[in-house]
């Protein structure tokens, strides 16, 4: 009888010592300090998590951004450049032969008119200049080739005797390109709009904002 509680009071103790061993298994107790160190770092991971998100949506944007910029840059003209002329006072007189751009031809008249009239007027010299366009009348054998000014509200226009050889001079390609008729022959190409050309002639003066050379010739075009 006694050894029957013994051995009841040692199965008690046994099962006691297993249930205890059982709980703290599954009740694993963490330390403070660790738990707020776990806690911390969950927060920074998310932190970054946000700043990462927001970087690629930055990054996004300024793609974009990127994007846009360059194609206004590709599509606004290119920027003005002001033709700068040399001062009439530090230039000597004209030489009969001289060459004088078309550029400062028209620089000269429209800055100082009375003084360019002093240097340029009834002088005859050559000019030369980029050719910007033609104007041909019918029935008239004389053509006008206008050069290229500084300002599109000043002309400088060359009226041009053609050579004998040229039963007719006309435009054509839209008026871009002037031709000459010589008999016999295949029409001969005299000039096209974008040539440099060099025309010697006389200085009529400027007139509502043409500056005129009267009694030309084409001497070079290239």
């Amino acid at each position: 009888m006694k050894n029957g509680k013994i051995v009841t009071l040692t199965l008690a103790f046994v099962l006691a010592i297993v249930s205890l061993s059982a709980l703290a298994q599954d009740s694993v107790t963490v330390p403070k300090s660790r738990l707020e160190e776990l806690e911390r770092k969950e927060a920074e991971l998310e932190k970054l998590k946000g700043d990462l998100n927001k970087t690629k949506g930055e990054n996004v944007q300024l793609k974009k951004q990127h994007e846009a910029d360059a194609v206004k840059i590709t599509e606004a003209p290119p920027p003005v450049v002001k033709y700068v002329s040399p001062p009439m006072n530090s230039l000597p007189a004209i030489a009969s032969g001289e060459t004088v751009e078309s550029m400062d031809l028209a620089d000269h008249y429209r800055a100082e008119p009375a003084v360019a009239d002093q240097r340029y007027r009834k002088h005859v010299f050559k000019v030369q200049g980029e050719i910007v366009g033609f104007e041909k009348t019918l029935f008239i054998k004389p053509y006008k080739i206008l050069l290229k000014t500084p300002d599109r509200k000043t002309k400088v226009i060359c009226v041009v005797q053609p050579p004998e050889k040229y039963s007719a001079v006309f435009t054509i390609k839209d008026g871009a390109e002037l031709v000459g008729t010589i008999p016999q022959h295949e029409n001969q190409s005299i000039a096209k709009v974008g040539d440099t050309v060099v025309i010697v002639g006389k200085c009529e003066g400027l007139s509502d904002s043409t500056i005129k050379m009267s009694g030309c010739e084409l001497k070079s075009v290239r």
